[in-house]
């Protein structure tokens, strides 16, 4: 009996998570700080496994590094805390790789920081306003050791 409960609340916890599960995509525009300030972009899509916890893929544009363009991917785990209506923070951790195109450069990964608030203007769309940090642009051993850091506005539309 007691195999029985554990498992009836397994599938509950799991069936209620495919319930409220969604796909999303995103575009933005932002203020980067390489070694000057840029104007930024990204895009970005993920995956809202229940309201809490997602998993989110993007590109980003961070603008130019050392007078040549950097770029980076990024893979980081969300997650989000509702506020009250319409609104609800949110956190990033994860893995960038940072790519620049300047001589003598050579691509970095280092750690996703993001922190943010979000809003929801209806069931599909929203809006976010967030911070996230990069980490190191280039490798250390290319003695250009310059931290990425944006600030961005983007739009989320969910399916």
């Amino acid at each position: 009996m007691k195999k029985l409960l554990i498992a009836t609340g397994f599938i509950a916890v799991f069936i209620a998570g495919q319930v409220s599960a969604e796909a999303y995509v995103g575009a933005g525009i932002g203020s980067a700080k390489t070694d000057t300030h840029e104007t930024s972009w990204k895009l970005y899509g993920g995956y809202q496994f229940n309201p809490a916890f997602g998993l989110e893929l993007g590109y980003n544009d961070l603008g130019s590094y050392r007078g040549a363009d950097i770029e980076s991917w990024t893979l980081a785990a969300t997650g989000t805390v509702p506020l009250g209506t319409n609104w609800s923070l949110l956190g990033k951790l994860g893995a960038a790789w940072n790519h620049p195109s300047f001589s003598g450069s050579s691509n970095n990964k280092d750690l996703l920081v993001g922190v943010g608030v979000g809003y929801g203007v209806n069931k599909n769309l929203g809006v976010r306003l967030e911070y996230e940090n990069f980490g190191k642009l280039s490798d250390a051993n290319s003695g250009n050791d310059s931290r990425g850091y944006n600030w961005g506005l983007s739009m989320k539309y969910a399916f």
